[in-house]
């Protein structure tokens, strides 16, 4: 046995084998899995970007989704008036904590978006549109939503003041999957060897 393997040595002058036999196997699945996941909550942020910069131009809050929220307070024993959700909507306005993060949430969910659909074709620049995007959206969000957090914390019940204070935090945390999506297939040896390959392939034609 110790012949065989002395002979196959002499075969082959001493050299050592090619490093692509030891090169990680492709995995072209994990990418296309997360650039559906991305696209998804570019969907996300995009909605909820779109509805802060239309109260960002609006002069007073939707009567309909008002009574949702004055409802939703009612059934939790919170007691606020529809005059004073309006003051609270106007100042939020005028201090541009809508604006921060609706603007910032559709710049981000249109680069998560684009890069997501890039990342499907295992186009590596979808990686980097995503990482962008996914850091505007969570400085941007987490940001604005904290702007709301201090109005809030000035006009409304303590009660209210938490549960938005609880939802910037559950904004952050939403935007740092989406940033830690976007950046596993860097992590991920086989993932990045599947957003390499025609790279790869170009450069052994060569």
């Amino acid at each position: 046995m110790n012949d065989d393997v002395s002979i196959r040595m002499k075969d082959d002058d001493g050299l050592a084998p090619p490093a692509s036999l030891f090169a990680p196997r492709p995995d072209k699945k994990g990418p296309k899995t997360i650039a559906i996941l991305l696209i998804m909550g570019s969907i996300l942020m995009l909605l909820v970007g779109w509805g802060d910069v239309q109260n960002s131009m609006a002069d007073d809050f939707p009567d309909a989704d008002l009574d949702a929220i004055l409802e939703n307070y009612q059934n939790q024993e919170i007691n606020i008036t529809e005059e004073e959700y309006q003051e609270y909507h106007d100042e939020v306005r005028d201090d541009g904590a809508y604006s921060v993060r609706g603007y910032s949430l559709l710049i981000g969910g249109l680069l998560v978006l684009s890069g997501g659909f890039l990342l499907f074709k295992l186009n590596m620049l979808g990686v980097k549109l995503s990482l962008v995007g996914s850091s505007i959206g969570l400085l941007g969000g987490f940001g604005g939503t904290w702007m709301m957090v201090q109005v809030s914390d000035k006009m409304l019940p303590k009660e209210v003041t938490t549960i938005t204070e609880l939802m910037s935090y559950l904004c952050g945390v939403c935007m740092l999957m989406c940033v830690a999506l976007a950046f596993l297939p860097l992590l991920n040896a086989s993932a990045r060897a599947a957003l390499n390959e025609s790279v790869t392939l170009v450069n052994e034609e060569e």
